[in-house]
C-alpha cells in the first residue's frame, strides 16, 4: 500500500487544552451561579467535553472547584516588588482581576455548602493569609495579612459580587487611593 493511502492516525489530544477548557467553563459557572447549582454535565456541555473527562483530570466536582479557585489565589503577584508601594500594587492587580471569573465569587456562591465553604477557608488561608505574614513578618504578621484579605475582599464583593453604586467609576479614583493607603499602613506599621 503506498504511503498517501495509509489511513491517518487519529488526532492526538491535547490534554492541557483540555484540562483547560474544562477548569474556564467552571470557573465561569461557579462564579455566576455558584458551586452548588453547577453540576459536572453543565461544566463538561460548557467546555464541549464528555463529564467523564473531568473525573479524570480533577477527580471529582470538588476538586474541580478547588483547581478552580486555586488557580485565582496567587499572592507572588503582591508581594513581588518594592515593599514601599505594595498597597498601590496590589489596588491595581484588584482591578485587573475585575475582567476575569472572580474566586470571590466563586468562594462567596459556594458558602451554602459546609463542605465548599470550609474548603475556600482553607485555600485562602493557604494561598494568602500564611505567605502574606510571612512576607510581611514582624509581630502580628497573621493578623495584619487578615486585615489586608478583609480589605481585598471587601473591595471585590462591592466591585464584582454586589456592584455597589456608590463605587461607579466617578468615585472609583478616591476609593482606590483610599484603599491603597490604609493597606499600605498595615504593610509599614507592624505594631
Amino acid at each position: 500500500m503506498p504511503i498517501d493511502t495509509l489511513p491517518s492516525a487519529p488526532a492526538a489530544r491535547d490534554a492541557a487544552r483540555t484540562r483547560e477548557n474544562i477548569l474556564k467553563a467552571a470557573q465561569k459557572l461557579y462564579a455566576h451561579k455558584g458551586y452548588t447549582t453547577t453540576g459536572v454535565r453543565e461544566v463538561a456541555a460548557e467546555a464541549g467535553v464528555n463529564f467523564t473527562l473531568i473525573r479524570r483530570y480533577f477527580g471529582s466536582k470538588e476538586g474541580l472547584f478547588r483547581a478552580a479557585v486555586e488557580e485565582f489565589l496567587q499572592i507572588k503577584p503582591f508581594i513581588a516588588g518594592d515593599r514601599s508601594s505594595f498597597g498601590q500594587r496590589s489596588v491595581e492587580i484588584l482591578v485587573v482581576g475585575e475582567t476575569v471569573p472572580s474566586a470571590l465569587a466563586m468562594m462567596m456562591l459556594a458558602t451554602a455548602d459546609p463542605a465548599a465553604r470550609a474548603l475556600c477557608s482553607d485555600l485562602m488561608h493557604a494561598h494568602i493569609d500564611q505567605p502574606l505574614a510571612q512576607w510581611l513578618g514582624g509581630r502580628n504578621a497573621l493578623a495584619r495579612a487578615a486585615q489586608i484579605n478583609i480589605l481585598w475582599i471587601g473591595y471585590m464583593a462591592a466591585r464584582q459580587v454586589l456592584a455597589l453604586p456608590a463605587l461607579a467609576e466617578a468615585d472609583l479614583d478616591h476609593s482606590r487611593q483610599w484603599l491603597a493607603q490604609v493597606i499600605q499602613q498595615i504593610v509599614d506599621h507592624d505594631d
